[in-house]
């Protein structure tokens, strides 16, 4: 749970924690406006760093499941075997496994200014930082949520049945607020995350088909020139090229839905974040282990500060006693 906890709000930060220093230096002209250079720079790695950490939140989640699934299971090989240090071992290789499949994304373009970059061909890395990337996050998603579903569906029938009825020890209801908090992480994490899954399928679907290459062909003559261009996109800007794509590969909404369309795939954006922010609210609610750590440390607070001025008080008194025998 502090794994997770750390990889959402490292997630949170990289989408919008630097924002209102990007939205103070926008410079604006008639019907657009552009980032000057460094703080362009520093908006793309925050953006590839949000993919980053993401994948390392719905990684540990799903293991979140698998443990509760196991422990339900096996009660007694977990306690025996699922010690502390196997959970951080198990966060850190998710951690490490993220940023790996992601590092290249940081050196796919090199910039001298905002509008001016260039790309680096060496070993395919652009066509693996936006094509390939995208297609293995897809498959990640995927997989972690029809995993994440199965748990949760699990969990739910022991709920429902005699796993966890009869008489109700202390260590039985802590045990019951536990499942049920995982849960609730599941179920969120599974609904903010079905929008952006169902947009990476249809992208995947799109570009196995060719109809991806197809509506590139179609903008330009030029396929290879145009398909380099729509990987940069997808890599600097990744909401704004998806778009275009499906403006280009639909008319759902209509002809006139281009700027509908960025607001809905922002609101996805924005919708996973707040499913990622959620999760302390739930750990709060639910964890009275995690509530009495909070108060524990603000006592502290409090009688840190208390003493501190206890002694200021009683130092100044000391000081004017002295004063006056003096």
């Amino acid at each position: 749970m502090q794994g997770l906890a750390v990889a959402d709000f490292l997630t949170a930060f990289s989408s919008y924690g630097q924002q209102p220093l990007f939205q103070s230096k926008y410079i604006c002209e008639s019907n657009y406006c552009i980032t000057p250079y460094p703080y362009c720079y520093m908006a793309f790695h925050m953006s590839v760093t949000s993919f980053t950490f993401h994948t390392t939140s719905f990684m540990i989640t799903t293991c979140l499941g698998i443990q509760k699934v196991i422990a339900i299971m096996c009660p007694i090989w977990t306690k025996n075997n699922m010690t502390k240090s196997k959970a951080v071992f198990c966060c850190v290789v998710i951690f490490l496994l993220s940023i790996a499949i992601s590092f290249p994304r940081h050196f796919a373009l090199e910039w001298t200014q905002c509008s001016l970059f260039h790309t680096i061909d060496r070993d395919g890395i652009l066509q693996y930082s936006s094509i390939y990337y995208l297609i293995t996050q897809t498959v990640l998603v995927t997989s972690c949520c029809i995993v994440m579903l199965l748990s949760s569906a699990y969990i739910v029938y022991k709920l429902m049945t005699n796993k966890f009825r009869g008489r109700m020890t202390e260590q039985r209801r802590q045990e019951r607020r536990s499942v049920i908090m995982i849960v609730m992480v599941l179920m969120i994490f599974l609904i903010t995350e079905v929008p952006k899954v169902s947009l990476y399928l249809w992208w995947c679907t799109k570009y196995m088909s060719g109809e991806f290459l197809s509506s590139l062909n179609s903008r330009n003559k030029d396929d290879s020139h145009e398909a380099k261009l729509s990987s940069v996109m997808l890599l600097v800007n990744f909401e704004e090229e998806m778009a275009w794509q499906l403006f280009a590969l639909t008319d759902i909404l209509g002809p006139e839905s281009m700027n509908i369309i960025r607001y809905l795939l922002e609101g996805i954006k924005i919708f996973t974040v707040v499913g990622c922010l959620s999760n302390f609210i739930i750990y709060i609610i639910m964890s009275t282990k995690l509530r009495n750590e909070i108060i524990s440390v603000f006592n502290k607070r409090i009688n840190s500060l208390t003493h501190d001025i206890e002694m200021n008080q009683i130092q100044e008194h000391g000081i004017r006693s002295t004063n006056e025998i003096k």
